[in-house]
């Protein structure tokens, strides 16, 4: 079989064949694919079939209720995700731009970068580019890196989830993140002379972020640690907002990184137990697409998030102490 070369794909592949594996890989029916496509079945199998014999393997397994994607099919749809991704975000800032825009910037980010350092560099970049449209999504790094790889967002604030990850993106690191356990101000563990240990933390209810997040990851690594159970009680959530007003109404406990905590400490109705749970979290930085140039809105935000983080750090540094030694 002839080797592939770019050149020849650019001159066969259509956009209809990308979005028929798109929607063949979310639907596994080909009725169903080929009905949001407005095509006949038959039209659809026959453009699959070409498919499969311009790239010399299938895409697909027929089974007997539903189409699985094979192995290498899989990476084939990756990559028309991407590629149509790509497209649509061509198709919107073109509207932008003919419309007097001045481009798009899709930002992702942790809850830990969202409440102080982002916003900062938002507001920056808007007062040099007021015209830019910005939009900003709060997620998990697990979730942000997907949205990311597929070209949904620009850049990241947040963490590598993966050691493989190095070579999908590039990471500069902006701050690491020391993971204290936050109560509300009248909570009965405020009477105690000393903290309790894990052990016996573990049987209070608590308010934790999804297992597949850094930040549970490093607080059942501690519970590991002390050989502890993961809390039995458990309200799972990425919202810090509705992590504060959880821990407002109840007895529960949180973690949260410390500069997540700093407006909620000043109100004066939370207070952080004299506890630091297990190491602090590896730096979080900006991620970005390896070998993909970016906007100069883009850079020059990077460069905001920078200066911002250097900020913060000293404010910290000489700021002082804002926690309740219990």
């Amino acid at each position: 079989m002839d080797k592939l070369s770019s050149l020849h794909l650019c001159n066969w592949l259509r956009f209809k064949h990308l979005l028929l594996l798109t929607h063949l890989a979310e639907s596994r029916n080909m009725h169903v694919a080929a009905r949001a496509m407005h095509l006949s079945q038959p039209a659809a199998s026959k453009m699959l079939r070409d498919l499969e014999d311009y790239f010399g393997f299938a895409l697909f397994e027929r089974l007997p209720r539903a189409m699985q994607p094979t192995e290498l099919g899989d990476q084939v749809v990756r990559h028309a995700r991407i590629l149509l991704n790509d497209t649509e975000r061509l198709v919107d800032d073109i509207n932008d731009l003919r419309e007097g825009g001045y481009g798009h910037l899709l930002v992702g980010a942790i809850a830990a970068a969202a409440p102080e350092i982002l916003p900062a560099a938002i507001a920056r970049l808007k007062q040099r580019r007021p015209r830019l449209a910005v939009s900003l999504q709060e997620q998990t790094s697990d979730r942000l890196l997907l949205d990311l790889e597929y070209k949904r967002l620009d850049l990241v604030i947040g963490r590598l989830t993966h050691v493989s990850q190095h070579n999908l993106f590039d990471f500069e690191p902006l701050l690491d993140e020391p993971l204290r356990v936050v109560v509300r101000r009248d909570h009965p563990l405020t009477l105690h002379e000393s903290v309790p240990g894990l052990a016996e933390l573990s049987r209070w209810p608590w308010v934790l972020h999804p297992l597949s997040s850094p930040m549970r990851g490093v607080f059942e690594a501690a519970l590991a640690e002390e050989n502890v159970s993961t809390p039995a009680n458990v309200v799972e959530t990425t919202s810090i907002q509705a992590t504060l007003q959880l821990l407002q109404s109840s007895d529960s406990l949180a973690v949260l990184p410390r500069s997540v905590l700093r407006r909620p400490l000043e109100g004066g109705q939370f207070v952080i137990l004299d506890r630091v749970i297990g190491k602090p979290l590896d730096y979080y930085g900006i991620v970005s697409r390896r070998a993909d140039t970016l906007s100069p809105a883009a850079r020059e935000l990077i460069g905001y998030l920078h200066e911002e983080a250097r900020r913060d750090c000293l404010a910290w540094r000489n700021e002082p102490t804002r926690e309740v030694v219990l």
